[in-house]
C-alpha cells in the first residue's frame, strides 16, 4: 500500500529535519528557522506538524526507527556483538549529531515544565524495552533482561555523553566495550 502525497511530503519533512538538526542541534531551533533548509514555509511545518515539539517528537521517532533497524540487520545470535555494532552506531561521525540531538532532548527534559519529557521518557523506555527483548530472545530472564536493558542503554548513553564532552576517544571506546563484556559475557 502505498502512501498518500501528504505523508510522503511529511516522511521527506522528518528526515530533512532530522539531518538538520544533527547539524545545528536544538539551540534556537524553531519552525521558521527549519523552514527554509526543508524547501517549505513555518506555515506548512505547522499543516504537517501542529508545532515545534511534534516535529521533534517525531524526528526522534524516525532516528529511534533507523537506529533500531540497523541493530536489527545485525545478523547474530551474540548480544556483545549487537552491542558493539549499537556502539560504532553511536560513535560513528556520521550519526553523531543525531545522538547529540537526543542527548540534548534527554537533558532538556529534566527542566520543570519541560516541553520534552513525554518525549524523552518514551524515548528511554522504547530503548530499554527493544534491548530488553533483545536480551530475552536470546536467553535471558525477563528480570535480568529489564535490569541489564537498562544497564546497558543508560550506560553506553553516559558513555556517550562522556566522549562527546572530553572528546577522549580511547577511553570511552575501551568503557564501553568493557560495559558489554561484563554485563554480556555468555
Amino acid at each position: 500500500m502505498s502512501r498518500t502525497p501528504d505523508e510522503e511530503r511529511r516522511a521527506q519533512l522528518v528526515s530533512g529535519a532530522l539531518d538538520h538538526l544533527q547539524a545545528t542541534g536544538l539551540g534556537g531551533f524553531t519552525l521558521r528557522s527549519l523552514a527554509p533548509s526543508l524547501g517549505t514555509s513555518a506555515r506548512m511545518l505547522v499543516h504537517y506538524f501542529g508545532t515545534r515539539d511534534a516535529l521533534l517528537e517525531a524526528v526522534l521517532v524516525e532516528h529511534r526507527r533507523r537506529t533500531i533497524a540497523a541493530l536489527d540487520a545485525v545478523q547474530t545470535t551474540d548480544p556483545r556483538i549487537t552491542a558493539r555494532s549499537a556502539w560504532a552506531g553511536m560513535t560513528d561521525p556520521a550519526h553523531t549529531g543525531h545522538f547529540t540531538l537526543m542527548l540534548q532532548v534527554l537533558t532538556t527534559s529534566l527542566e520543570d515544565g519541560s516541553p520534552h519529557h513525554a518525549i524523552a521518557q518514551d524515548a528511554v523506555t522504547t530503548w530499554v524495552e527493544h534491548v530488553e527483548r533483545l536480551l530475552v530472545g536470546v536467553g535471558r530472564s525477563p528480570d535480568a533482561a529489564s535490569v541489564d536493558a537498562t544497564l546497558l542503554t543508560s550506560g553506553l548513553k553516559g558513555l556517550l555523553l562522556d566522549r562527546l564532552v572530553t572528546g577522549d576517544l580511547e577511553r570511552t571506546d575501551a568503557a564501553a566495550q568493557r560495559l558489554v563484556d561484563l554485563l554480556l559475557a555468555p
